[in-house]
């Protein structure tokens, strides 16, 4: 929430008093498919760097471009849990609009 609020140039009060509950949703959908975090434009740079360095002859690839900001480490994922939790925070966000 807090990238979607960057990227929209407000805070977390903003979001939460003028978005609904049902646009949210749909941005956090869209997150999932394509990501609205800095994440994208290292991407974007990194296949313009590579190009840049392709055409001089340099025998890189764009993974070789991207930033290296922590370790690769993959943690494995309680789907239920997630969608528990998800769904508790769903709720406490209703409840802190319907008390506004």
């Amino acid at each position: 929430m807090l990238a979607l609020a960057l990227r929209l140039g407000m805070t977390l009060h903003d979001l939460r008093e003028q978005m609904s509950a049902e646009e949210l949703m749909l941005w956090m959908a869209y997150d999932r498919l394509s990501p609205i975090g800095d994440i994208r434009g290292d991407i974007q740079t990194s296949i313009i760097a590579a190009s840049t360095l392709q055409a001089q002859g340099a025998k890189v690839t764009t993974a070789d471009m991207m930033p290296k900001w922590a370790p690769e480490t993959v943690l494995p994922v309680d789907e239920e849990q997630e969608a528990i939790e998800g769904e508790a925070s769903f709720m406490a966000y209703l409840k802190g609009m319907s008390a506004a």
